[in-house]
């Protein structure tokens, strides 16, 4: 089994507080529209439809669970920042952004999850990198460094 205790939990606590930024407003059933309206706001910005379409009770469960998700393994990432959670968030990084590029392209998503994608892949990038190339990421970016 490969080790990666050079990961340094910086790295690891960086990337969980970057997260929590985003997921904790969704996470609140009263406040998860609000962050839709949001995403929808920026959309219009960016050129797209700017209104939130309604969404049903059923959607909204989906949003705040996906926000309590996104929460805990946060939480958990701050509090037991363990080198191998980067490596597993990083992959989960890859996952979530290609199934983001799934629905713009294939569904014709809000242009604004491109932005989403953009995030998670650079922090799978960075993550994944100091994963394992420890001898690329060292020094590169302070986060990165052990």
């Amino acid at each position: 089994m490969r080790r990666f205790d050079h990961i340094s939990t910086k790295t690891v606590r960086f990337w969980a507080w970057l997260d929590t930024a985003v997921s904790w407003l969704p996470a609140i059933p009263p406040l998860s529209v609000h962050f839709i309206g949001g995403l929808y706001t920026l959309n219009g910005l960016m050129g797209g439809v700017s209104q939130a379409p309604v969404f049903e009770p059923i959607h909204l469960v989906f949003v705040s669970l996906m926000g309590s998700l996104v929460t805990v393994w946060c939480a958990a990432r701050i509090l037991y920042a363990a080198p191998w959670m980067a490596v597993v968030d990083g992959w989960g990084r890859l996952w979530v952004g290609a199934t983001l590029v799934w629905f713009l392209v294939i569904n014709g998503a809000p242009p604004i999850l491109w932005l989403f994608v953009f995030t998670e892949w650079i922090g799978a990038f960075a993550q994944l990198r100091a994963a394992y190339f420890p001898k690329a990421a060292t020094g590169s970016i302070s986060i990165a460094s052990p």
